[in-house]
């Protein structure tokens, strides 16, 4: 073997194992779309040509899509914006304050990602039983919020720690406030970090299952509820015309992003 060959071998190998793995994992997920197109009742590939009478059923209010759709981002949202408050909050607060109490509190904010989400179920069951909180909105919010909230820490927390403390020190020394020094010396380094840790959050609470059926029952019916529910008793093909949308959501927000991204990088360059 040439050194010519084995150097392209080096190159074209490495590239081939990625796009194999590349097509592994997402060309099943593709399938759904023609799933979603089908013209039967039920999941197949498009029989007699394509349909669109699922995704119209997704928009029909009396078949439940539509309100899990606004109840699961009704929640998101909520539990993004109050779980990304939280936890900057914390964060900043064991940055500054730096020994055993906010190592402590860390690895308790941090045990939602440790403790088993069935272990978890069962005693928030127990919990919001006696607080009345099952099946309401708040009950469910206050659950996405203690679920997000590890990711979103870490977000910002990694963002913190690329902050330089003697920024803050200068700030002080200069006759600054608090205010003025989170407003203009801390917030606008831990931007990316909340960003990221609000998207995370409202992931999380949007794709959270597990906790969620065993809080809720016929009030609050998100919409991995209702994909549960639908596939437990009817496999129907709405379910893979709301993956298609998801996926198309995401593709068309993947794009967005890296136009953003180089649009806002070619802007400082």
């Amino acid at each position: 073997m040439t050194p010519r060959t084995r150097r392209l071998l080096e190159r074209a190998l490495p590239k081939l194992f990625a796009w194999l793995l590349l097509a592994f994992l997402f060309v099943p997920v593709l399938v759904v779309i023609p799933v979603a197109l089908t013209d039967r009742d039920y999941l197949s590939l498009p029989n007699n040509g394509i349909s669109f009478d699922h995704f119209a059923a997704l928009a029909n209010w009396r078949a439940g899509w539509m309100p899990s759709i606004l109840t699961s981002l009704g929640i998101a949202v909520a539990s993004s914006i109050v779980a990304t408050a939280v936890s900057a909050a914390f964060a900043m607060g064991a940055w500054v304050y730096v020994g055993r109490w906010p190592t402590i509190l860390r690895v308790v904010l941090l045990s939602p990602l440790i403790v088993p989400p069935i272990i978890y179920a069962v005693g928030m069951v127990r919990l919001w039983s006696k607080l009345g909180l099952l099946d309401t909105w708040l009950g469910v919010t206050i659950v996405h919020v203690i679920l997000a909230m590890p990711l979103a820490v870490l977000a910002i927390g990694a963002s913190l720690s690329n902050l330089d403390p003697r920024l803050v020190q200068a700030a002080r020394s200069l006759g600054a406030r608090p205010a003025t020094i989170f407003g203009r010396v801390i917030l606008p380094n831990i931007v990316p970090g909340t960003v990221a840790g609000a998207i995370l959050a409202f992931i999380v609470s949007w794709d959270e299952i597990t906790v969620t059926l065993f809080i809720t029952s016929r009030g609050i019916v998100t919409l991995p509820r209702k994909i549960w529910t639908s596939i437990a008793d009817a496999v129907d093909p709405a379910l893979a015309a709301i993956a298609t949308v998801m996926l198309a959501v995401t593709i068309v927000g993947l794009i967005l992003r890296m136009t953003v991204w180089e649009r806002i990088a070619q802007r400082r360059s």
